[in-house]
Order: C-alpha cells, then structure tokens, then sequence
C-alpha cells in the first residue's frame, strides 16, 4: 500500500523553507505541522506551506507526525533532535549535527536508543557532479589519489552577522567551518576517505565576530594523498567554491558543482558521460539556496530508508566525521602545531 511520511519542520529560519519546498516536491512524504518559538513566524509559515502550528515542541512531538527536520540554529540542534528521537521521530538534521563532536554523540546515541533513522544534510553529496567523481575515483579511473584541493572564497557582508545575534558566535553559530566550509570538508572525506594529520592557520580578516571568517588547512588523508582547504566569508565579492582531484592517471576541476575540465591518460578514461551542467546551487555572496532540489534528493534517501529498510547515503556518523575534522582544523591553528586524527 502506498503511503506518505508525516514530517514536522522545528525551527524557521531561512533553510526552513527549503526543507518545505523540498517536502512539497515529494510524492511519498508529506509536511503535517511546523513548531517555532516565536508564533508569529510559525503562523506565517503555516499560512505559506499549508500545514498545522504546534504550540510547543512537545505538542509536536506528541503528535501523529513520524519524523522531523531540523532547521534551528546550530547550537541548538541537540536540544531538539534528542527529545526528538526519544519520542520516537525520525531525524533530518540540517548540517552540522551540532556545534561540537560531543553535542552530536548526544544525537547518534539517543537515536539508536530510540531505533530511529538519523540523516546529517549533507546535500553536495548529491550533485551529479559529485556522484560522477565518486564513481570514477571508486572504479579506479583516476588511479592513485595525490592531491585534493577544496576553496570557497565566499563573502558575507558585516550586515549578515550583525542582523541575527547568534551568527559568529562559537556556541551558536560554530565557526565558519561548522556553517560555510563543513560541505567542502563533507566532499573532502566523502571522496578521499579519511584524515591522518591537519595542520592548519585561522584568523579575522574582516568581520566583527567571535569566530575566525578565514581558515587554511593542509591535510594528509589515510590513503597517503595530500591536500589542502580554504574557506572565507571575507573575500569580496565572492568566488565560485572550488574542487579539484589528481589522481596518477587523471585530473578534475569544479566549480559551483559543475565539472570545468576533466583529463584522463587515454586507456583509464570512464566510459559514462559526465553530467550536464545545471544551475549552481548557491552563490558566492548569498547565503540563500538557488533551488531545493539537492535537499529533495537527500530527503527522498531519508523517506525510502524509512519506508523500505534502505540504508541511508549519508548517516549520523558521517555528519559526526565532518564535526570531528572541523575540530582538528580548529584545534591545529590554535595551538600552531600539527593534529592527528584517531
């Protein structure tokens, strides 16, 4: 029988919507009802995507709906998600997990407690570019891994952190690595395999904040390639975030999820097409999304786990090894010394 998962939205801000949107393009899932601290915003929202208001997150999570997206700050992410999942709610976590690798164990523990399915969004995992690059790099078509470079250049202007209080605080907001660089930091490890060793510089370049707005890391991976990472809300007025892999039999560049180049030695090239460039999923000096469908990908992954038993393309633990290089990273340019890992 054909049936629909019941979703709730906890928290309103600006990825909200694009968990909505994403909830609409969906055939086998459904948003029932939507919880936010301030009423107001709930009832715009509610007015905007059709579905029910709860008066608190434990009416939500006393209600009929079976799983739940999670689009509150940062920081605040365990403090939902684990109630969350002890109510017995499937969890769609916007990135990161949370602000700490021991605030999100919290959330992986009390989910398998609670024997409900975990997804950290992680959505450039979804490009076509990116699933083209994995098959390639896992069928052996670029040979041995060398170098890995990963470089978002973005901007973000002094109004952006000053408009919301929690932006560029550490235990709301992470760094710029928790909330801009985490998906290039995803992409890292997701087609290189794990981190041995980081070393790495972080400073404030421009903006009045807590945090760092620029980090550089130089990173040795387990497979024996090397690599370096560059993120920045400071450089105006944005470039396009970068992806390049070379391997000994062959090279890739991205930009904005699209391939620009590709070169193989003539024998080791894939014999499937790449992708058609499509429209980028966001730009450089803007933090809203282009378009949902990235979302959409991950979040039908999440619906056919919960509906058949599937195993999930990006679990819990994979957004925990995110958190956990982010740490490093962080760790190495404050104590200026090189980190390894596990």
């Amino acid at each position: 029988m054909n049936r629909t998962v019941r979703f709730g939205i906890i928290g309103t801000g600006g990825i909200a919507v694009t968990h909505a949107e994403a909830l609409k393009r969906s055939r086998k899932a459904e948003l029932s009802m939507v919880y936010d601290r301030d009423p107001k915003r709930a009832e715009d929202f509610s007015n905007r995507f059709g579905c029910r208001i709860a008066s608190s997150l434990e009416t939500l999570l006393d209600s009929d709906v079976e799983a739940v997206t999670i689009a509150t700050p940062s920081g605040t992410h365990a403090d939902v998600a684990v109630p969350a999942a002890e109510a017995g709610k499937h969890i769609f976590c916007e990135k990161p997990l949370d602000v700490s690798a021991e605030r999100a164990e919290k959330i992986i523990q009390a989910c398998k407690a609670g024997n409900v399915i975990l997804t950290a969004v992680m959505p450039l995992r979804f490009c076509d570019s990116t699933q083209w690059l994995q098959k390639a790099i896992t069928g052996g078509y670029f040979g041995n891994p060398v170098l890995s470079s990963a470089s978002m250049r973005w901007y973000r202007t002094p109004e952006y952190y000053s408009s919301v209080r929690w932006r560029g605080t550490r235990a709301i907001d992470g760094s710029i690595l928790m909330n801009q660089g985490i998906h290039l930091i995803d992409l890292l490890l997701y087609l290189n395999g794990d981190v041995e060793t980081v070393s790495a510089f972080a400073t404030k370049r421009m903006h009045d904040i807590e945090v760092e707005d620029t980090v550089v890391a130089s990173i040795r991976f387990v497979n024996g390639s090397i690599g370096t990472f560059e993120a920045s809300t400071a450089c105006a007025p944005g470039n396009p975030k970068r992806f390049e892999f070379s391997g000994t039999h062959g090279s890739v560049l991205l930009e904005d999820d699209q391939i620009i180049r590709s070169k193989f030695e003539a024998e080791t090239k894939p014999p499937w097409p790449e992708p058609a460039n499509n429209q980028s999923v966001q730009d450089a000096g803007t933090p809203v999304l282009n378009d949902c469908e990235l979302h959409y990908r991950q979040l039908e992954d999440m619906v056919s786990a919960i509906l058949t038993g599937s195993a999930l393309k990006v679990s819990g633990e994979e957004g925990l090894r995110t958190i956990t290089l982010i740490e490093a990273i962080m760790k190495s340019a404050e104590k200026g010394e090189s980190i390894k890992i596990g």
